[in-house]
């Protein structure tokens, strides 16, 4: 005879008893698992791309070399050897707009100061001022805005009281870089007036 929990017990469906899996949930959710993880694998292993670089701020950098350079021609004392006095010079920029030989107004302090560090160097002392130019535009293009540039800053020079005569332009075009002309930065480093002793 049997009991009222044997009439009530229900056997468990054997396991092939079980319906087949058929949607997808219950068959491509290992299938999605494994395509995430791939992709996440596959994104960690490919480098990101570096930060963009800001724009390299010619107004900013032509500043801050202007300060430099006044600092430097301030300091140099009353009988400083002419290789100091040049390094000095050299610090300054003289920031052209472009295709311009026209000296921009930030630039004028800085010459004014030159003009008078040149005044005082011995007589017999001549300096050449050298213009340069990135390699935009043509050659003969180049040569010629760098020569306006380097007379521009002469006459500048001599209007603040630097001695004409013992002052030379020359102009070198884009054939003297001194950085990469690639970048925005190299170039603004490659558009220079460059103080040299004359020959």
């Amino acid at each position: 005879m049997k009991s009222e929990t044997d009439a009530t017990a229900v056997d468990a469906p054997r396991l092939l008893d079980r319906p087949e899996p058929s949607g997808f949930w219950d068959r491509g959710w290992p299938l999605l698992i494994l395509a995430v993880m791939t992709a996440l694998l596959v994104r960690a292993c490919i480098p990101s791309a570096p930060p963009a670089a800001p724009a390299f701020d010619t107004a900013a950098a032509a500043r801050a070399a202007n300060e430099r350079a006044m600092a430097a021609l301030a300091a140099l004392p009353a009988n400083a050897p002419v290789g100091d006095v040049v390094r000095a010079l050299n610090l300054a920029v003289v920031n052209f707009a472009s295709g311009s030989a026209e000296i921009p107004p930030d630039a004028r302090a800085v010459l004014a100061k030159a003009a008078a560090v040149i005044a005082a160097l011995p007589a017999n002392v001549r300096l050449e001022i050298g213009g340069h130019t990135d390699d935009t535009g043509t050659v003969e293009g180049n040569l010629a805005l760098s020569a306006a540039r380097a007379q521009a800053v002469l006459d500048a020079l001599a209007a603040a009281g630097a001695p004409r005569d013992r002052l030379l332009a020359k102009g070198y075009g884009d054939a003297r870089p001194i950085a990469s002309n690639a970048t925005e930065e190299g170039r603004f480093r490659n558009r220079r007036i460059e103080f040299a002793p004359a020959n």
